[in-house]
């Protein structure tokens, strides 16, 4: 899927279409509601753009030069970068709707499993209080 494409499902709050020929679709839900959705929307158009990264989003990663094992309860932001570059993703934005405090998304993808970490760390920041 280019960014172009990407850029728009991530803008838009239409419902899931069905997934086009060689993707599957999976379902996911996040904490947060509205609020963790604005801002995962802000971040993942700032990737899609190119644009600088929000300040929010850079305060929630840990510093990478305090990264001294694996096991972490934030990620770096040079790892999440590295995973959401175009080669290195195996998820595409497809659609996202808020359900109470909830947020549901469906992603595409190309087989399962598949690597969605970037995908969590960005909601769970999201979800933290600025």
């Amino acid at each position: 899927m280019r960014a172009a494409e990407e850029l728009q499902r991530v803008e838009s709050d239409q419902p899931a279409p069905l997934p086009p020929d060689g993707f599957l679709a999976d379902r996911l839900t996040f904490p947060g509601g509205a609020a963790a959705l604005v801002r995962a929307r802000e971040v993942m158009s700032a990737v899609l753009t190119d644009r600088e990264l929000p300040q929010w989003f850079i305060d929630q990663c840990v510093d990478d030069r305090k990264v001294q094992s694996c096991t972490l309860d934030r990620w770096s932001l040079r790892a999440w970068r590295f995973w959401l570059e175009a080669d290195n993703r195996r998820w595409w934005w497809w659609a996202a709707e808020v359900e109470g405090d909830r947020v549901t998304m469906t992603v595409l993808v190309r087989a399962q499993p598949y690597l969605r970490g970037s995908l969590d760390w960005l909601f769970r920041a999201a979800a933290r209080p600025a």
